[in-house]
């Protein structure tokens, strides 16, 4: 029997046309993998897998643990116009979480902008990245979920914020679960300016109406309560001296 997903049990439940596969067991990066390709000419759909990774990044290129047990993959997008990296991220977001609760049957929450939990624990990170070959302009979109735990458990420096998506390892349903991914990523990115996700992603936030800090490469550099998220997916928040102010990137926390 084997233990991890394929090309063919994936593309068996595919259903976005135009998508091209590679599975690789252990990468430095996917991202900067399908960045060369994306610099060589491959076209949209190209989507790179891998089962771990050596030197996965995250926002702030912070390191992002990548060992067996997780589904890290990028796809390679070549929008007309490069859209906001912002809606891109929130439209992934959706696209994830909404994969995870009809393969999973679990709920998912999403904090702003681009972590995907199932109770309160991170079992996703989503990193948008653009780029250009001359006139010609591209965008990876990288997709960590945290599938089911790993043979030794996360490490100490995680361990109490990750989840899993599932309980135990199931490449049957890695691969549903992937293939639902590249669907729902495809859908919400064709209809891009229709913002039709954008209600689900207000429902499902873990952070407004909630207490936060803001944080800048992990300190944080104020508080306030998050009163709600614009069209263009910006974060409203009331800072703790009256004022308001509109977050376009950054990170925010809950505050406990």
């Amino acid at each position: 029997m084997n233990d991890f997903i394929t090309t063919d049990g994936i593309l068996s439940h595919l259903k976005t046309d135009g998508i091209t596969l590679s599975i690789f067991e252990s990468v430095d990066s996917t991202n900067s993998l399908l960045k060369q390709m994306a610099l060589d000419g491959k076209g949209e759909g190209e989507v790179v897998i891998a089962l771990s990774q050596t030197a996965g990044r995250g926002r702030y290129s912070r390191k992002f643990y990548s060992d067996k047990g997780g589904i890290y993959m990028s796809v390679l997008l070549r929008p007309k116009a490069i859209p906001d990296v912002a809606i891109l991220t929130a439209a992934a977001a959706v696209a994830v979480s909404d994969a995870i609760e009809s393969v999973a049957k679990k709920e998912t929450q999403i904090k702003w902008v681009n972590d995907v939990l199932i109770e309160n624990k991170k079992v996703c990170g989503i990193l948008c990245k653009g780029g250009f070959v001359g006139d010609n302009g591209f965008i990876i979109v990288g997709i960590g979920i945290n599938a089911y735990p790993p043979e030794n458990g996360f490490n100490d420096d995680i361990k109490a914020i990750a989840g899993t998506v599932f309980d135990y390892n199931s490449p049957t349903l890695c691969e549903r679960l992937t293939a639902l991914v590249i669907d729902n990523l495809f859908y919400q990115y064709k209809s891009l300016e229709k913002r039709d996700f954008l209600n689900k992603y207000r429902q499902k936030s873990l952070v407004l109406g909630k207490n936060v800090n803001i944080l800048k490469q992990g300190e944080i550099i104020g508080n306030g309560k998050a009163l709600e998220i614009d069209d263009n997916c910006h974060l409203t928040v009331k800072l703790s001296n009256g004022e308001v102010t509109s977050l376009s990137s950054g990170e925010v926390s809950v505050k406990k």
